[in-house]
């Protein structure tokens, strides 16, 4: 999971802490990397986070809402959703 300098430092986060993301429908434990490749108030979860990857026996996928589709031929949509994060 990474994200900018300052989102890590007002959260009391540090570069390779584990860090808890969370909402409504899930929670998911993971090692944080900070970095400046992304943009404030963004959190980038790159493809192959998976479930071995979790303490909480769940992947990022499980806090997206299966419901949300593209408008392209009503495909699934896993590019966003809202989260809170923590130090774990």
């Amino acid at each position: 999971m990474k994200f900018i300098h300052e989102d890590a430092e007002a959260k009391g986060i540090t570069d390779n802490s584990k860090v808890k993301i969370w909402n409504a429908l899930g929670e998911v434990i993971l090692l944080a990397k900070v970095t400046n490749k992304v943009k404030p108030g963004v959190l980038y979860s790159p493809k192959g986070t998976w479930l071995k990857s979790s303490a909480s026996g769940q992947t990022v996928n499980a806090l997206i809402n299966s419901e949300t589709r593209t408008d392209i031929m009503s495909g699934a949509c896993y590019n966003d959703t809202f989260v809170d994060i923590a130090p774990a």
